[in-house]
């Protein structure tokens, strides 16, 4: 019984909790009203009763005594008209009384305010007792009747019986619960109205606060909610709006890097067929020439019967031999660094920083590598990082008008941490960040290996790009 009655309130709740808020204010306020209202009319009723009862109880008490007091001489001179006549008098005088007889002291009725009749049970309700004061409750169909039994100068001549009803004081008593029952009912109406007014006037913006959030679910980030108060509603609906602008933005720079990243691709599918065009290029422009001319000039060697030209043109082979291996190893040194396999990412990033350096003697750069010199990290960190490196101080060399650039690489705090510095004309890199495929590049590499990059410029005063990338797979 006890778990039936738990599972059918869980069961109200959970229906209670899935209906509108309007609807729940609304309840509410009935629940507040019918709780407040019930105990009001519970104990006035209780409060008015117990007082009523008090009342008319001293009310046939004082009827009964004054009575007694005012009957002695009519029943000393067998006045029995006089005696009827002051008890109806005193009926007409109290609207609550209800009837009154006089019993002399052998318990005879000798005057009562009854019409046609003495009822004879009404003897037995109260005892006879000529020498005390009695007041009995007596239960009827129309109410309640105290009935007071009062001594006539101490007993000697009777009793006076009245009877005193609680009609007149109920009918009191129902008409005030009904006033205040219609007062709650009417207090009640009015607080559902205005409920429901203030239900609606702070649902308003909630109900366009959820179209407005269905709207951005679907895709629509043009949604802008008027704020027109600074209370909870207001600040919910000026979040919304700071939500939905930074959703936007996101939005955006998801399109725009998306359109940079098909754009990246291409451009790299692009770049490796113009690397093997090149490549093809090469070999065939010089590598083969160089090749088909040895092989011509091996052909012409034996023919040669003058030892020292035979020894000159081997010589010549020899040097033409030369080249063509090292024409082989700037291709292959182009397409990946030997040195980055044999002895890390700071050996081949020196390598890379010497020969530019010995290139031009206009230009140069410092390179600061701390503690990396000897540490070896994975080969894939060890080549996105060189290549990162690469890409910087080659847009450093073609578009900064500098000629000096810095380098640092270190590693702290289980990341490696790199920094390209120059001192050129600089760039709006907003503007610029758009069409580099270059710079996204890099970004895209710091982020495949869990990092980032970000370039900080200031047009005439310099580049600065920084990355780090994680340090933790170390060999």
């Amino acid at each position: 019984m006890r778990f039936s009655l738990f599972f059918s309130i869980i069961l109200i709740l959970k229906k209670f909790y899935n209906i509108s808020l309007r609807i729940k204010v609304i309840g509410l306020v009935i629940f507040a009203a019918l709780i407040l209202g019930l105990p009001v009319i519970y104990f006035v009723n209780k409060d008015f009763s117990q007082q009523n009862n008090i009342q008319l109880r001293l009310m046939s008490k004082t009827t009964s005594e004054q009575l007694s007091s005012q009957s002695v001489n009519y029943i000393l001179e067998d006045n029995i008209y006089a005696l009827t006549r002051l008890l109806k008098n005193s009926l007409k005088s109290d609207p609550d009384a209800v009837y009154a007889f006089i019993q002399n002291k052998r318990g005879e009725v000798i005057a009562s305010t009854f019409n046609g009749g003495f009822p004879a049970g009404l003897l037995k309700v109260n005892d006879f007792k000529p020498k005390s004061l009695s007041t009995v409750k007596i239960k009827t169909t129309k109410g309640m009747i105290y009935d007071t039994s009062a001594p006539i100068l101490e007993g000697r001549l009777g009793v006076v019986r009245v009877g005193i009803s609680s009609v007149r004081s109920n009918l009191t008593l129902y008409s005030l619960i009904r006033s205040i029952f219609f007062s709650m009912i009417f207090a009640a109406a009015l607080a559902i109205i205005l409920s429901g007014a203030i239900a609606w006037w702070v649902m308003a913006p909630i109900v366009k606060l959820s179209e407005a959030v269905n709207m951005v679910k679907n895709g629509s980030y043009d949604v802008k909610l008027d704020v027109k108060r600074d209370d909870e509603i207001g600040k919910l609906t000026n979040g919304f709006n700071e939500m939905v602008n930074s959703l936007k933005k996101a939005n955006l720079e998801q399109i725009e890097n998306d359109n940079l990243r098909k754009n990246f691709i291409t451009n790299v599918i692009k770049a490796q067929e113009e690397e093997r065009k090149r490549i093809a290029r090469d070999l065939h422009d010089q590598f083969a020439q160089m090749l088909a001319y040895i092989k011509i000039r091996f052909g012409l060697l034996k023919d040669l019967n003058d030892f020292k030209e035979a020894r000159s043109s081997i010589i010549q082979i020899s040097e033409d031999l030369a080249k063509a291996l090292d024409l082989v190893r700037d291709i292959a040194k182009s397409l990946m660094p030997g040195i980055l396999d044999e002895m890390g990412l700071v050996c081949a990033a020196s390598s890379y920083i010497d020969d530019i350096n010995k290139k031009s003697a206009d230009f140069r750069v410092d390179f600061y590598t701390g503690s990396l010199k000897d540490k070896r990290f994975h080969p894939n960190t060890e080549i996105n990082v060189y290549r990162i490196i690469q890409e910087a101080l080659s847009n450093v060399i073609l578009h900064s008008q500098t000629n000096y650039a810095k380098i640092s690489l270190e590693e702290s705090d289980g990341k490696i941490r790199g920094a390209i510095e120059d001192y050129g004309i600089g760039f709006k890199y907003d503007i610029i960040k758009k069409d580099s495929f270059g710079i996204f590049g890099m970004i895209e590499r710091a982020k495949l290996l869990g990092g980032d990059l970000e370039i900080e410029s200031i047009p005439g005063k310099g580049t600065e790009v920084k990355f780090w990338v994680p340090a933790a797979q170390i060999t």
